[in-house]
């Protein structure tokens, strides 16, 4: 087999590998699945999150702040993140689209008091509704964490 035959299997393989790749979250069995950060059961899908590596796992997460500091805390290479939208838990919305309203008032799964909504119109009301800042994912991101407490 000639060096061009070989490449152009290689190419094929690959392109048929990566075709193979979830690009989108895969659902979430609630009360059956455990957060990848903080080991909760999964139980409210309005605070939800979940990575693609580009291997096509899938990472699940209970709260938009237990993705954020997944992250932090992790060099998987990852190919997409993902987050529920608080309005509309059952569509998912691309982490970097999102906006992120950051209230006192949401009593999220770990606290983080972070909610991913659609940028525009249903970010504001939401907002209008129950106080807070929007946040991009960026900010979310950067934001400083708690640090564990050792003598606990």
């Amino acid at each position: 087999m000639g060096p061009a035959l070989r490449l152009a299997i290689v190419l094929l393989l690959t392109a048929a590998s990566l075709a193979c790749t979830p690009t989108r979250p895969r659902p979430i069995a609630w009360g059956r699945e455990s957060c990848s950060h903080c080991h909760m059961t999964l139980a409210d899908p309005r605070f939800a999150g979940e990575l693609l590596t580009r291997t096509g796992k899938a990472v699940v997460f209970d709260d938009v702040g237990c993705l954020a500091a997944w992250v932090a805390e992790n060099r998987a290479v990852v190919a997409s993140f993902w987050v529920a939208n608080f309005a509309a838990p059952e569509q998912w919305l691309r982490a970097d689209s999102a906006v992120y309203l950051q209230s006192d008032t949401l009593r999220t799964p770990m606290a983080s008091g972070l909610a991913a909504l659609a940028p525009g119109r249903q970010a504001d009301s939401v907002r209008a509704s129950l106080g807070g800042m929007l946040r991009t994912w960026r900010d979310v991101l950067a934001a400083p964490r708690p640090t564990p407490n050792p003598s606990s």
